[in-house]
């Protein structure tokens, strides 16, 4: 048993389900209106036999405990999983997590409690004033546990110790380093003290803020395999359901964080760093569509933005986006972020601060990215030549092409005109140039990043596991996969590496294509992707491997035509039956694939044995 199918077997769907969803018992199973869709008929089932949902309107999909909440809560697979295991007790396995792992969080656990002890104390008094100062109240500094570290550079290791902590506990934990006398000290001396936790609460370090003028003003644990900032996000552990709901806003400081938290803005987060990584991107953009940067606007951080939008917009351009609206229909990322035009010298803490009411303004004015693009080109350009000015066009080109036709792209247009003094069909035809076009292609092709990440699985289901590897070995399959869908696929693992190679789409090849399941170290799914690589396939020519494909692909198929056909006959158990209009057809149209799938089987049967 997977430790997907020990959550799911602790878990009553019925149970689940109706802390969500109204239910009413209808026969063998139970209907409420769909929470996908509007509809006035209940056409949504719930089978506690089976341990599975449905909808029979017009989302026309089904799965069971693990992908209603998934749709219903708008989460990935991994965060649905970890979310359920929570709630029944089942411990799932940690990435790269040994015993002195283990042991690097209990180290951080103490010492963010030791650093909290010490704020509260006598020696921390100048430190409280100045956060007091900076408009930190009580609430907001117990909730992100800021705290103060001694300056004498002894305490932690001493207190530490007397814990029962070996010196090679805590420098591996790095809250001490070696001194040039060969003895160990602690890392961090008379600095404000703010706990770094991963996306799911972990406590990997610690970002530390000198309060007498010292360098560096900022200084972090050191970097290692738990503490990476170029994966972390400063209070995303806090952040991710407002995120979700409303997007996020990503600042500098940790003092902005802290300050929009305390303020009501609980969808913001600060990145690790002058620049956003891929990896950060990856953790937002699983989360929302919907980006909005608040970063310094001088020349610094203007150039640092301009790589963050890049960052950014090559991710989004790259990997699909699995996002939800209220009614579960699909939402598209946005391809062009916002960037909030801060006051001049002012931080988002000090607006925040002033004025709740003015930070809410500046989000909602925030500039298109193209807009801030634009600005930046023409500002550092040379916008009185007509060589240039077709330097700027040509730099603006790639993402001006990113944003497709309509609306946005017509008003990127209009402005970089307008900067440039020139009418707007000049702008067009030069859009328009094939140098210019290729470029925009080339920025379109680059390959998305890889990396790896464990998970266990013991159980297999061989149809499915078979159709994968043919997939995923063999790119050319691709063209014969349109009716295949990831509603065939029973194991969740597999329906996800099926639907990450669904995102990839048809331009990759197979180096890009893994690279794109994989995703990023925190994912659940990557080791079983690397355990169906390494599983030996049988050797098949081309016409082999097509007739291998479309047999397994069509017997996925017929597997699920039966499956929805017997919760069909449990549905229609209930006399008479609640119908909308066309599921008759709808019905019909069940019965006539099943027909026509069986034919098709046969045939396919007849002519391998021919």
């Amino acid at each position: 048993m997977t430790v997907v199918d020990d959550v799911k077997s602790r878990l009553d769907i019925v149970e689940v389900i109706s802390q969500r969803v109204p239910l009413q018992r209808s026969g063998r199973s139970y209907k409420a209106n769909c929470p996908f869709h509007q509809e006035k008929t209940p056409s949504f089932h719930v089978f506690p036999d089976r341990q599975s949902w449905r909808c029979f309107g017009a989302c026309a999909t089904g799965g069971d405990v693990l992908s209603f909440v998934m749709r219903a809560e708008n989460l990935e697979f991994g965060e649905a999983l970890r979310q359920l295991a929570q709630q029944t007790g089942v411990s799932l396995p940690q990435r790269g997590q040994s015993p002195r792992d283990e042991a690097a969080h209990k180290i951080n656990e103490d010492a963010r409690a030791f650093f909290q002890r010490t704020l509260a104390s006598a020696q921390g008094a100048s430190a409280r004033e100045y956060l007091e100062q900076r408009g930190l109240d009580k609430q907001a500094i117990e909730a992100f546990a800021v705290g103060l570290s001694p300056s004498d550079g002894e305490s932690l290791k001493n207190h530490l110790t007397r814990e029962g902590y070996s010196p090679e506990q805590l420098a591996s934990a790095g809250v001490v380093r070696t001194g040039d006398d060969g003895l160990n000290h602690d890392l961090f001396r008379g600095r404000l003290m703010f706990p770094i936790r991963d996306a799911h609460g972990n406590l990997v370090g610690f970002g530390a803020r000198s309060l007498d003028g010292s360098e560096p003003k900022y200084l972090n644990s050191p970097q290692g395999p738990m503490f990476d900032k170029s994966r972390l996000l400063y209070a995303l552990d806090r952040a991710r359901t407002e995120v979700r709901r409303e997007g996020a806003v990503i600042v500098e400081g940790y003092m902005d964080a802290i300050a929009a938290h305390q303020a009501g803005f609980k969808n913001v987060v600060a990145q690790m760093g002058t620049a956003l990584t891929e990896f950060q991107v990856d953790e937002i953009r699983r989360l929302t569509g919907k980006i909005t940067m608040a970063l310094d606007q001088d020349a610094a951080g203007q150039a640092a933005t301009l790589r963050s939008l890049d960052v950014i917009q090559e991710n989004f351009r790259t990997k699909a986006n699995r996002h939800q609206g209220p009614d579960g229909s699909p939402q598209a990322a946005d391809p062009d972020p916002r960037i909030i035009v801060m006051p001049p010298g002012q931080d988002p803490d000090e607006v925040i601060h002033r004025s709740p009411t003015d930070w809410a303004k500046l989000v909602d004015s925030a500039v298109p990215a193209i807009n801030f693009r634009i600005d930046a080109y023409t500002h550092h350009g040379d916008t009185t030549t007509s060589q240039g000015k077709a330097q700027i066009v040509a730099e603006a080109a790639p993402f001006i092409h990113l944003l497709g036709g309509g609306v946005q792209q017509a008003n990127a247009v209009e402005l970089l005109a307008d900067k440039l003094s020139v009418p707007i069909d000049t702008v067009k035809a030069a859009l328009s140039r094939p140098t210019v076009a290729r470029r925009a292609r080339r920025a379109e092709q680059r390959p998305a990043a890889e990396t790896a990440s464990p998970f266990a699985k013991l159980d297999h289901d061989p149809m499915e596991e078979h159709c994968l590897q043919l997939l995923l070995g063999f790119p050319e399959l691709r063209e014969l996969a349109d009716g295949l869908r990831a509603e065939f696929f029973r194991r969740h693992e597999n329906r996800e590496l099926f639907t990450r190679w669904l995102e990839a789409g048809p331009g990759m090849d197979q180096a890009e294509t893994l690279a794109t399941v994989r995703r990023d170290g925190d994912d659940e799914v990557a080791a079983h992707l690397n355990a169906l690589l390494e599983k030996p396939v049988i050797p098949l020519d081309t016409n082999g491997r097509t007739t291998s494909f479309l047999e397994v692909a069509s017997r996925l198929e017929e597997r699920n035509l039966r499956n929805l056909k017997s919760e069909e006959v449990i549905r229609f158990a209930e006399s008479p039956p609640d119908l909308e209009d066309g599921e008759h057809d709808d019905i019909l149209h069940l019965n006539q694939q099943i027909k026509k799938n069986e034919g098709l089987r046969r045939g396919q049967a007849q002519e391998i044995s021919g």
